[in-house]
């Protein structure tokens, strides 16, 4: 089963305190362990869940006007071990009050949620205090522990069989005749090395294209600077690195890593659960590890210094791109340019307000970075939670919907030193065209 309906759970029924604060819900009813309930539809059936029984559920939980998560978004229902109330009117108790084909609705306070379970300091801007929320349930299945155990060796058996059908397939496909090594890994020579094999300690410098079988590409870094591993240390996959080691210097092989020694029956990284994966491994040195620390440290340097001259040189770039652009605005108290372009109209939006936006970023030389009208897109946030750079919380309150402007962010509004991948390194400032489509 998927981990990512354990790790939702921990949400989900963390965040169950559903009688703690004694406040009466319109149309729910208390029951006596504490629950706030609402009965939908009831099933007829008697099975009921008890402590040690595993519970399959879909399950919806929302604000009073907001979905806020939905288990039908998912590939599985919910699965989870029904323990022990922790408290008065959780939601394991609430699950007690269930029979199997039951639908029923629990309510909340969202303090709770968000301040307990949540962890938050505050409130969102948008939830008010003592505001309800809601979890709507339905109670698919119960299970004992030792069925619950069968059921889920069974589905990785299933699974298991199709992800071997898959690689035969690929195999015959592409007439690859080699076979395993014990592990299961298929090693495919492509160019022949020229140097010797990594030992344990060493750093292999490699560069690497990662794909499932259907051709989807995971990862590459062919077009970027190489990896360095450490040769013997654990890194990504068992698979990769055991073929790692079946390398000469200078070769390039194609790793055929079945899930047994890749991303398991767990998944790994977006990767799904028994899944074949490929890596095109190019090993383009070995060094040794107080070659690479020099290296590492050369590295830090000429960054450090290239950091430091575009910090020096930042509003050089900013006055150029300016003079080329025949823009003479001044620049708002906090450093932010903000140029309007078009007109809209109501009124100005505020924190807490949910707003939706369209965007196109540049660098401050001209290179086209992202463009939310190319993806058919807004970007939506709420205004105020720091969820967005400072340029844009600033910007933003300053339009109306329907309004359009041009901003010029300077680093210290956007990302400072740190990188945001090659095209924005440290000290980069940015131009934003801003198009408010709505504000909620």
């Amino acid at each position: 089963m998927k981990n990512t309906s354990i790790k939702l759970l921990f949400i989900v029924f963390a965040a169950g305190l559903l009688g703690g604060c004694g406040q009466q819900f319109p149309g729910f009813e208390e029951a006596e362990n504490g629950v706030y309930y609402k009965v939908h539809y009831r099933s007829g059936d008697s099975t009921r869940p008890v402590t040690t029984d595993w519970v399959i559920i879909n399950m919806d939980y929302r604000l009073e006007d907001s979905l806020m998560f939905s288990s039908a978004d998912m590939d599985e229902p919910l699965r989870f071990p029904m323990i022990k109330p922790t408290f008065r009117g959780d939601l394991y108790a609430g699950l007690s009050l269930m029979n199997v084909g039951d639908s029923m609705s629990f309510a909340i306070v969202a303090d709770s949620f968000f301040l307990k379970t949540a962890y938050l300091k505050h409130l969102p801007p948008n939830v008010e205090a003592g505001s309800p929320m809601y979890y709507d349930v339905k109670l698919l299945r119960v299970l004992s522990e030792q069925e619950n155990q069968l059921e889920i060796q069974e589905e990785g058996d299933r699974k298991l069989r199709e992800e071997m059908n898959l690689l035969r397939k690929y195999l015959k496909d592409n007439n690859i005749n080699v076979q395993p090594t014990p592990s299961g890994l298929f090693f495919i020579s492509l160019e022949k090395g020229n140097g010797r094999k990594p030992k344990e300690g060493e750093m292999c410098t490699v560069h690497l294209m990662v794909k499932q079988l259907d051709g989807k590409e995971l990862f590459s870094n062919y077009d970027d600077e190489p990896f360095e591993i450490e040769m013997g240390k654990e890194f990504d996959t068992k698979g990769l690195m055991e073929g790692l080691g079946m390398m000469e210097e200078g070769g390039k092989a194609l790793l055929i890593v079945p899930s047994e020694i890749g991303v398991g029956p767990g998944g790994k990284d977006g990767v799904p659960p028994f899944t074949t994966i490929t890596y095109e491994v190019k090993l383009e040195k070995i060094k040794t590890v107080e070659e690479v620390k020099k290296d590492r440290q050369q590295r830090k340097r000429l960054k450090e210094q290239a950091d430091l001259e575009r910090k020096q040189n930042e509003q050089n770039r900013i006055d150029a791109y300016l003079r080329g652009n025949g823009i003479t605005v001044k620049p708002l108290e906090s450093g932010l340019y903000f140029i309007p372009l078009e007109e809209g109209s109501g009124r100005y939006p505020v924190d807490g307000d949910k707003v939706k936006v369209h965007y196109i970023l540049h660098t401050i030389e001209g290179k086209l970075l992202q463009s939310s009208y190319e993806q058919k897109q807004t970007f939506d946030f709420v205004l105020g939670t720091g969820s967005v750079i400072k340029g844009w919380e600033e910007a933003i309150r300053l339009m109306q919907k329907g309004s359009k402007a041009k901003i010029i962010v300077p680093s210290k509004l956007a990302y400072g030193s740190r990188e945001r991948g090659k095209d924005i390194p440290a000290y980069s400032p940015l131009v934003f065209d801003l198009e408010l489509m709505d504000i909620e």
